[in-house]
């Protein structure tokens, strides 16, 4: 008979037993008296773990450094509980007979040194720290917690949603997909916590107002009714006992407050908080000028001079160096990467997208923020998850030929868009169909056909009081490189990212794949759709339902545009809904059938007077920032389209067979009625 199979207990690690045995400690200390030896040390001890909680707070780069806080909070809170029942118990106990060293050491020297070995004082201190972590950052915390838990869950659908756009773009990998999911994950989980967890700190502030007053009720009790003590001296004993107690357990929990506020107030972003606060409040010279300015009025106004001249001279000295520093980065601006390449290299390089700014220009990637990089990375990845493809990096030089703020955007080797920034001003847009009354130089949207004026810093704001919108110069680039993208992503997909993204779904659904990239549909008319779709700004996410329409249409004579057209019509939904302006209308210029074969034929003269029609009924459309909508007969879309778009790029081109059924549909002008009367 064999013998059973001996499992082997896994080793347990020596901090396994810590947290059952203080809660075991926790539970002792409530019913047995704890010797005031002991009590110090646990005194220390609590002091020392609130002072860890308040530091590690301040050094973590994300909340989810600490993601145990929410249950630290919990056990920090019992711990000091439990320690406010054993210092009541010994002080109600033993203060009649061992007076003010009743308690401990610790409790004695809070009483004393902390307060100032003033009843008074002590009381008032105490009064103060608890209405600052009650009213003040116990408060803020709780409601700050609501808030982070309730934007967490609800946005966690779309981060969720966000993750699968990037995997469908190729933009992530399986694994790099899972670890991104788990983190939302952990970050819905960490604020739901906290939102209860915060309640703890709320009602330990209460709950040590409360003991506070019964010590000094009972202690009085005890000392004039029990022991006969005169009543004066029983107040001053028992009184200065309870405030050392109540400050011993308040300034840890203050401590622990505080430190739970700094969590629920960071962001998700990885930073380090006190370079942020560095860089983001003293990185700036002319706010230190100006604050130093400020110090040396005061001085003169009676209040006393040194510490205030002390304080305007060091942050004058602060303004100095930052400037210094910044025109040295500005002289060598090769550290301007972060991500994304800010030096032409020395060897020509396949750079599809280039940015080229002028010298004035230059400090959007190398001053503190570098506002440019950060804007386009960001740019790229909404692109990408809108498209459902990978937008390549955008390569950022200096180029000393333009204007000293002037940019230009190459992408695919053709120029796609340039301007000049105005120094010190920036683009006031009026929203749609309302007149924008400012006075200024005359500017033009990037990227868009939208007028607007150049404003200074004063009436920028005047202008998005009037609902205007406002581009400063890192806007007005990344809007230009924006649409640059757009009109010509075509060009900057590639036949090896169709393969990588292709790749990716074989991952998932390789039957799929399989079938779609058989004989009958090759590599290369798949990617010339695809390429199709995107240069008319139809997202080809998800790629599964894309690749399921491409092979349901694939055949020997099927051509890239008809694979691409029937891509259109399942969308035709989508398409539909991207063409609506922001009251929800399709609102759409319609080309009747004579003018269209009137457009498509080969009069050249007859088709610049069609254009010329399309060009005038849209304008309106365009000068207000909305869609520009054309709809034809479904025969001549694409065709339409490539001769229209050579003249007016941004217009969205749709067939009559995508447009039906499509309620908000609203036509303002018919182009070509008098061809029909002709052909009459």
């Amino acid at each position: 008979m064999p013998s059973p199979s001996l499992t082997t207990a896994p080793r347990r690690h020596a901090l396994d037993w810590v947290v059952p045995i203080g809660i075991l400690l926790a539970v002792m200390v409530v019913l047995a008296p704890v010797p005031a030896a002991l009590l110090d040390i646990l005194l220390a001890a609590n002091l020392t773990l609130s002072v860890l909680a308040l530091l590690g707070a301040i050094a973590a780069r994300t909340p989810l450094e600490l993601s145990i806080f929410p249950t630290f909070l919990l056990g920090s809170t019992l711990v000091r509980l439990v320690l406010n029942v054993a210092t009541t118990r010994l002080v109600l106990s033993r203060a009649a007979v061992d007076g003010a060293d009743a308690a401990g050491e610790v409790v004695k020297a809070f009483g004393q040194f902390v307060a100032a070995n003033d009843l008074i004082v002590g009381a008032v201190i105490f009064a103060i720290i608890a209405v600052i972590q009650f009213v003040v950052i116990t408060a803020g915390s709780t409601r700050t917690s609501e808030v982070a838990a309730r934007f967490t869950l609800d946005g966690l659908p779309g981060r969720q949603m966000a993750i699968d756009a990037e995997v469908q773009a190729g933009a992530l990998t399986r694994e790099e997909a899972r670890a991104a999911r788990l983190e939302v994950q952990r970050h819905a989980d960490f604020f739901a916590a906290m939102d209860g967890a915060s309640r703890f700190v709320r009602g330990e502030a209460i709950a040590g107002v409360i003991i506070t007053a019964v010590n000094i009720v009972g202690g009085l009790a005890i000392g004039v009714v029990q022991h006969g003590m005169p009543l004066r001296r029983a107040v001053d004993v028992y009184s200065r006992l309870t405030i050392g107690d109540g400050l011993v357990s308040a300034v840890p929990a203050l401590f622990v407050s505080v430190a739970t506020g700094l969590l629920v107030s960071r962001s998700s972003q990885a930073v380090d908080l006190p370079r942020e606060l560095g860089r983001q409040f003293f990185s700036r010279a002319h706010v230190l000028v100006i604050t130093a300015g400020f110090l040396v009025a005061l001085s003169l106004t009676g209040l006393p001079r040194v510490p205030l001249l002390a304080m305007a001279a060091t942050l004058g000295v602060g303004a100095i160096l930052l400037t210094r520093q910044h025109n040295a980065s500005v002289a060598s601006p090769a550290g301007a990467s972060s991500g994304e390449s800010a030096r032409s290299p020395t060897i020509p390089v396949d750079e599809p997208i280039v940015v080229e700014l002028g010298a004035g220009l230059l400090p959007l990637l190398t001053g503190p923020d570098a506002a440019l990089i950060a804007a386009v990375r960001q740019m790229r990845s909404e692109i990408g998850a809108d498209l459902g493809m990978v937008v390549p990096q955008v390569a950022f030089r200096d180029n000393l030929s333009l204007p000293p703020r002037g940019y230009q955007v190459t992408v695919a080797g053709d120029p796609a868009a340039d301007g000049v920034l105005p120094e010190g001003r920036r683009l006031a847009l009026p929203r749609a169909g309302e007149p924008l009354s400012l006075d200024g130089p005359e500017g033009v949207e990037p990227g868009g056909q939208r007028r607007g004026v150049w404003v200074g810093q004063a009436l920028a704001e005047t202008a998005r009081k009037r609902g205007a919108s406002v581009l400063d110069e890192t806007a007005c680039i990344r809007q230009a490189l924006e649409s640059s993208i757009r009109r010509h992503a075509d060009k900057l997909l590639s036949r090896e990212a169709v393969a990588r993204l292709l790749e990716s779904l074989r991952a998932t659904q390789p039957a799929l794949v399989e079938q779609s990239t058989g004989d009958g549909l090759p590599l290369a008319r798949i990617h010339r759709a695809l390429q199709l779709l995107v240069r008319e700004g139809v997202p080809i996410r998800p790629l599964s339902e894309v690749l399921e329409v491409l092979a349901d249409h694939a055949g020997s004579d099927a051509t890239p545009a008809q694979l691409a057209e029937a891509v259109r019509r399942e969308r035709a939904a989508t398409i539909c809904r991207r063409g609506r302006d922001a009251e929800g209308r399709l609102v759409v210029v319609r080309v009747a059938t004579p003018a269209l074969d009137t457009l498509l034929s080969d009069r050249p003269r007859d088709a610049a007077r069609i254009i010329a029609q399309v060009r005038r009924a849209v304008a309106p459309r365009i000068e207000r920032g909305a869609p520009a909508v054309v709809v034809v007969p479904a025969h001549g879309r694409s065709q339409a389209r490539d001769r229209l778009c050579r003249q007016l790029p941004m217009l969205q081109v749709l067939s009559d067979e995508e447009a039906t059924g499509e309620d908000s549909m609203v036509v303002f002008v018919t182009v070509g009625e008098e061809e029909a009367l002709r052909a009459a």
